[in-house]
């Protein structure tokens, strides 16, 4: 409007001006009318392009649309309260050398470590753009968690890498990437992906029917490049349904297999020139479930049912050099593959999953590794309430047999949890207790891996410990 009234402005003030000079040529009102109106034509043709007034609203999140451009805005918070009570205070070993101070068993000193916090405070902001375009983005100023150095790491490289966590170059950008929808079939997506993964890890925080997700989860995604709970990485996805009724989904994803919060390939001088690769193809062979936890989608009466296969394979690189190695030394080469299980029946629902995890492979004085990683979860949503329980078993064996080492631990998570939901999964209660019994690995995985941050508790001991959660989410 301001445009439009200079432009009005301005030609008045011409024809003023002009006025002795035109004498027998002088503009009239109807030519300065005719100038104004084809000035306010232009105007309107741009407001076309970028959709017109548009629209907005709330609807499972606040929305604006104009045309063919559409933005969601969506908001997590997550407000916690954990006791956690571990029993081990001990120094660890490699190999039964004492490594000294600094790796003592974790959390230092042990025993009680309890308090308040908001592991998610997360913003996400996703939409629509004309020629089939979608995009998302994610951005978290929740607690990231935190890091901590390994004996591997710090006996083999001149600078310790951590391992296991969020915490190392932890960025508020946790996703982003735009997506070509060239047909139900074949989706095409760049940037900063979640990597097709084990069940449990593809259903979003929000959706999850404990606190967080599994011992097992963790433990999964902390074995793959980026050793988080949630594996991101940067690279290219296609994605896709097809089927009689769309029961059939799939998922390629190509990768720089560094992780999500590395910094760019062409300026980290650390990096390798290998990609990552993995996949996942999911059948619902009875009715939907959806990467979703719980009855809250479910009929009463209907069988819902969904099997899954993934894969993740990653020849692990390290292109630093050190200790006379050649630069681009292997760490490990990483495969990871696993089968999962949903089914639901009224307010029954259940999630199972294996996991087989190989590393093998390492320029350095390394054992091969396989691990073994079982989950069994299941709840009951009563019927015509607010009110659902659950429970759940995990757990994983790390078989090691070389010159390090000749074990082959297990360690297990049994869970228990109430929620009372106020809206859905979009404003709930949730109140949950696991107790983890671990045998010692000899190394640096001996105990319990945190939900949120991935941390491995002992080093080398026998050990037990209890966490009790309460959350209040809402996800607006």
């Amino acid at each position: 409007m301001k445009r439009i009234a200079w432009m009005a402005v301005a030609v008045g003030l011409f024809a003023f001006v002009a006025t002795p000079a035109l004498a027998d040529d002088q503009p009239t009102a109807r030519d300065i009318q005719a100038a104004v109106d084809s000035y306010l034509a232009s105007a309107s043709q741009d407001a076309t392009l970028v959709g017109g007034p548009g629209s907005a609203g709330y609807d499972q999140g606040f929305w604006i649309r104009g045309g063919d451009f559409m933005l969601r805005i969506n908001l997590t918070l997550q407000a916690r309260y954990e006791y956690f009570a571990y029993d081990k205070d001990e120094k660890g070993s490699l190999g039964g050398i004492d490594l000294g101070d600094g790796f003592e068993d974790i959390p230092w000193p042990g025993g009680d470590l309890s308090g308040f916090s908001m592991p998610r405070v997360t913003l996400k902001f996703s939409g629509e753009a004309p020629c089939s375009i979608r995009y998302y983005t994610e951005l978290e100023f929740g607690d990231p968690g935190w890091f901590v150095w390994t004996p591997i790491h710090t006996l083999v490289q001149a600078n310790p890498a951590p391992f296991l966590n969020q915490g190392y170059q932890y960025d508020i950008f946790r996703e982003g990437w735009v997506e070509w929808g060239a047909a139900d079939a074949f989706n095409f997506r760049m940037g900063k992906i979640m990597t097709p993964n084990t069940r449990q890890l593809m259903v979003a925080p929000e959706l999850q029917q404990f606190i967080d997700i599994s011992m097992a989860s963790a433990l999964t995604g902390a074995l793959q490049p980026g050793y988080t709970d949630r594996n991101r990485d940067y690279g290219f996805m296609i994605h896709g349904v097809f089927g009689c009724t769309a029961e059939w989904q799939y998922m390629f994803a190509v990768t720089n297999g560094d992780g999500g919060d590395t910094t760019r390939n062409v300026l980290n001088p650390l990096t390798s020139d290998n990609l990552a690769y993995s996949g996942r193809l999911n059948w619902a062979f009875l009715n939907g479930i959806g990467y979703t936890e719980g009855a809250l989608k479910q009929n009463t009466c209907q069988w819902y049912g969904e099997l899954g296969a993934w894969g993740h394979y990653y020849a692990d690189r390290y292109d630093g050099g050190h200790s006379g190695l050649r630069p681009h030394t292997a760490i490990y080469d990483r495969l990871a593959a696993g089968l999962d299980l949903a089914l639901g029946y009224g307010g029954f629902s259940m999630t199972a999953a294996f996991t087989w995890v190989d590393l093998s492979g390492s320029d350095y004085p390394l054992d091969d590794e396989q691990w073994a990683i079982w989950l069994v979860q299941a709840g009951f949503h009563f019927p015509g309430t607010a009110w659902e329980i659950a429970a759940r078993w995990s757990a994983y064996t790390r078989t090691i047999k070389g010159a390090l080492a000749d074990i082959e631990p297990t360690t297990n998570e049994f869970g228990v949890a109430v929620n009372y939901y106020l809206n859905g999964h979009g404003n709930k209660l949730q109140l949950d207790f696991s107790f983890f019994d671990a045998e010692a690995d000899g190394l640096q995985g001996g105990g319990y891996y945190d939900m949120y941050s991935g941390v491995p508790l002992g080093f080398n001991s026998n050990s037990s410990s209890m966490l009790f959660r309460f959350q209040w989410q809402l996800a607006l």
